[in-house]
């Protein structure tokens, strides 16, 4: 989402709408609730979402960005959507207390991790020509690589 206050409401009352969703993601965790409190939890997930970290923007933003040129606009509201799906999945993963989590930050912590799915998109929205492909392409690899680790 870019910088402009309409586009900030509009992404922070989004993630807010999710607010039971993440409830429910962070009372199933046994592991995370003893470790950390909700509200703890839950700063992460508008960090994730909403400020980003290490230089990039949060999830919403970069999406948003990666779909910006895309052309056809059904493809656009689509690809927006299913990158916010993924991105409250992750989102739900990664605020959990590190020793709880299956998603990292960074390389030098582990894979998956934030700032390869992070590059990978931006990567895939260079090369992109407009029609959404290699950006639908890239969230499906995210997706993938989301599914196999929280299904272990």
């Amino acid at each position: 989402m870019s910088d402009r206050p309409d586009t900030k409401a509009r992404a922070e009352a989004l993630v807010e709408s999710w607010r039971p969703y993440f409830v429910a993601e962070y009372e199933r965790d046994s592991c995370n609730t003893r470790r950390q409190t909700f509200d703890e939890y839950w700063r992460w997930v508008k960090t994730f979402l909403l400020v980003g970290g290490s230089g990039h923007a949060g999830w919403l933003a970069q999406t948003t960005s990666a779909v910006a040129n895309v052309r056809d606009e059904t493809a656009k509201q689509e690809l927006s959507a299913r990158s916010q799906a993924i991105g409250k999945q992750i989102a739900g993963e990664w605020a959990k207390d590190s020793a709880c989590r299956k998603i990292y930050s960074n390389p030098l912590q582990g894979r998956p991790n934030l700032l390869d799915w992070g590059r990978r998109l931006q990567r895939a929205a260079s090369r992109d020509r407009g029609d959404g492909h290699e950006i639908a392409a890239a969230l499906k690899s995210v997706e993938s690589e989301f599914e196999a680790v929280v299904s272990q």
